[in-house]
């Protein structure tokens, strides 16, 4: 028998993390949100991993675009955390925002600390969640520092 929900949120409190955007596109649809469940997970070849719910949007149309963009986000980019997270009610998430695309076609936003252009190679049921691994076509950095998150609430680098 696992540990309650409760107990699983108050110990992953304590684990400080990047904010991550993860963007999509499916034909003429476009959609992201925020997560904090992201790895890095082969050198080669480059692969990462998000986790993503399955009660989501996203979750329908990722496997059908087979495509996503994980933009890291800078320590001043909070309010587009809180946009992609649902936190702004029920708005364009893209709207006003630069963006472009690298190779799969899903949006990167620019104005980011750092991305990852993947096209989805594997997707596994993992609980209320969905594991897709991408292999990673395209990348790029900027100066700056990350937005964290730790103890629910947003943190800064000193």
């Amino acid at each position: 028998m696992g540990i309650s929900v409760s107990d699983f949120k108050h110990v992953m409190r304590q684990w400080a993390t990047g904010i991550t955007i993860v963007t999509m596109r499916h034909g003429d649809r476009i959609h992201g949100l925020t997560i904090s469940g992201f790895v890095g997970v082969s050198l080669e070849p480059p692969l990462a991993l998000i986790s993503i719910g399955q009660e989501l949007h996203s979750h329908q149309i990722l496997p059908e675009g087979r495509c996503f963009a994980v933009n890291f986000l800078r320590d001043d980019q909070r309010e587009l955390s809180d946009r992609f997270a649902g936190r702004k009610g029920d708005v364009d998430r893209f709207a006003g925002l630069a963006t472009r695309v690298a190779v799969t076609g899903a949006p990167i936003l620019e104005d980011c600390l750092g991305w990852m252009d993947c096209r989805l190679t594997t997707s596994t049921p993992a609980g209320d969640h969905c594991l897709y691994i991408g292999e990673i076509v395209a990348s790029g950095a900027s100066e700056g520092k990350p937005l964290l998150y730790w103890n629910g609430d947003y943190r800064r680098l000193p």
